[in-house]
C-alpha cells in the first residue's frame, strides 16, 4: 500500500562527497525535526534552547570507507539524503540503512520508495533497517518499500539496540541478490 500523494518526479541517486557534509549535516536538523514529531515525547528528543534541532555528527559518513553518503536530488535541487553503513544488529549484515530522509516538500511524491529501490538494487547482501516504533511514519513507508521490493521476503523483529543509547527500534532485515 503506498501513501500520500504521487507525482511525476524523478529522483537521482548522486554519491556526496566530503563538500556535501555541511549541507547534508544542515538537512540533518530538519531530518531530526520531522522525526521529533513522533518521538518528541521520548526523553533526549525535547526541543533544544536554542530552538535549533542538532543531529548527531555525520562526517564519519565521509570519512570511513565501509560507510556510504548520497544525496537526492530531484532535477537540480537536493531533496534529502540516505547514508548507510555496516553495522547491523549482528555480524553478517552487509548493509544498514544508517539515516534516510527526504525533504518534507517531496514527502509522499514516490521518490523516497524510487530511491530506495535504487539503492537496494545498487548493493547488494543482506540489509537491515531499523526504525524507531514510535516512528510509525518511517514504519509504514519501509514495510511498504521492503514488502513491494522483496515480493514479502523479508522478516521484522524488535530488538533493543545499544546505540547511541539503549532503545528499542524494530528491525527490517531481507537479502538483496
Amino acid at each position: 500500500m503506498t501513501t500520500g500523494k504521487k507525482t511525476n518526479l524523478t529522483a537521482a541517486l548522486v554519491v556526496a562527497t566530503p563538500l556535501d557534509y555541511p549541507i547534508i549535516q544542515n538537512m540533518a536538523r530538519f531530518y531530526v525535526y520531522d522525526m521529533s514529531r513522533f518521538c518528541g515525547h521520548l526523553s533526549g528528543w525535547e526541543c533544544p534552547d536554542n530552538g535549533l534541532f542538532e543531529c548527531v555528527d555525520l562526517k564519519n559518513y565521509f570519512e570511513d570507507p565501509t560507510k556510504r553518503a548520497f544525496l537526492i536530488m530531484v532535477g537540480s535541487e537536493r531533496a534529502g539524503f540516505a547514508l548507510m553503513n555496516k553495522i547491523g544488529s549482528t555480524p553478517d549484515v552487509d548493509w544498514h540503512m544508517g539515516e534516510f530522509f527526504v525533504l518534507a516538500k517531496f514527502q509522499g511524491s514516490g521518490i523516497g520508495q524510487q530511491i530506495a529501490e535504487d539503492i537496494f538494487k545498487r548493493f547488494h547482501g543482506v540489509w537491515e533497517v531499523s526504525v524507531i516504533p514510535e516512528n510509525t511514519r518511517a514504519l509504514g513507508f519501509w514495510r511498504n518499500v521492503i514488502d513491494r521490493f522483496t515480493q514479502g521476503v523479508f522478516s521484522q523483529t524488535q530488538k533493543l539496540v545499544p546505540h547511541p543509547e539503549p532503545h528499542p527500534m524494530v528491525i527490517f532485515r531481507f537479502n538483496c541478490s
